[in-house]
């Protein structure tokens, strides 16, 4: 497993968000890693292209940016779980690279893809080949009950970071999976779920659901954490 748990592998063609949400990891380790990543594009893309310092200063900044070196990246043949854009959100992505990415997903159909955002209206912009699996990411109730109310046809739900209660939330089977995480890093005043949040949102397992715990868990529920996956 990779520091992320529930997926095999990352694919990050694009990096960047429009989003400032304070607790995004991703742009950290945007503004961290620009440079490494800029040289590599120099390298194996921009031999003759005159737009350098602002393709740098755009992943520094991260705005959603094309990685021309991540999209050509060569997958296993193992059949695995495949994380899409752990550094953004589709939402932000433009179209042509949607479709690039879509184009190569169908010539793996041993994998499986996920997929998430905030935005669940983007996945309506799109035909996604059947390996997909589209996630919505709610880390509060408001975001939660504005994906019900409005969009159905979602695999999977992550919430991560957990940010307050989800009372009652699920009253029957929405989505077939349930990931769960804590915020993390060092930030001052972060949001450190209860234990009863959890035990809540454990309940989904009556109507079928699967439930993945992130280890960041671990310090509020334990060891024994629940790490399942869907069928």
């Amino acid at each position: 497993m990779n520091k992320i748990g529930w997926c095999d592998y990352t694919f990050n063609p694009v990096w960047g968000c429009y989003r400032d949400c304070p607790y995004c990891y991703a742009r950290k380790i945007a503004k961290r890693f620009a440079v490494p990543m800029f040289k590599k594009e120099l390298r194996n893309t921009f031999t003759s292209w005159n737009g350098t310092g602002d393709y740098l200063n755009n992943l520094k900044q991260f705005r959603p940016t094309w990685i021309e070196s991540n999209f050509q990246k060569k997958f296993p043949r193992k059949p695995s779980r495949i994380f899409v854009n752990s550094m953004g959100d589709i939402s932000y992505w433009q179209p042509e690279w949607m479709k690039r990415v879509l184009k190569k997903i169908k010539e793996y159909p041993q994998h499986t893809f996920l997929f998430l955002t905030k935005n669940y209206n983007v996945y309506r912009d799109y035909s996604f080949p059947r390996n997909c699996w589209l996630g919505i990411t709610a880390t509060d109730i408001k975001e939660y009950c504005d994906w019900t109310v409005s969009f159905k046809n979602i695999r999977f739900v992550s919430i991560e970071p957990m940010l307050n209660f989800f009372p009652n939330c699920f009253k029957k089977k929405y989505t077939d999976w349930i990931i769960i995480g804590a915020e993390t890093g060092n930030k001052k005043n972060k949001i450190i779920p209860k234990r009863e949040w959890i035990q809540e949102l454990v309940r989904v397992r009556d109507f079928g659901i699967s439930v993945f715990m992130k280890d960041s868990l671990k310090p509020i529920w334990g060891e024994n954490l629940i790490q399942e996956f869907p069928e």
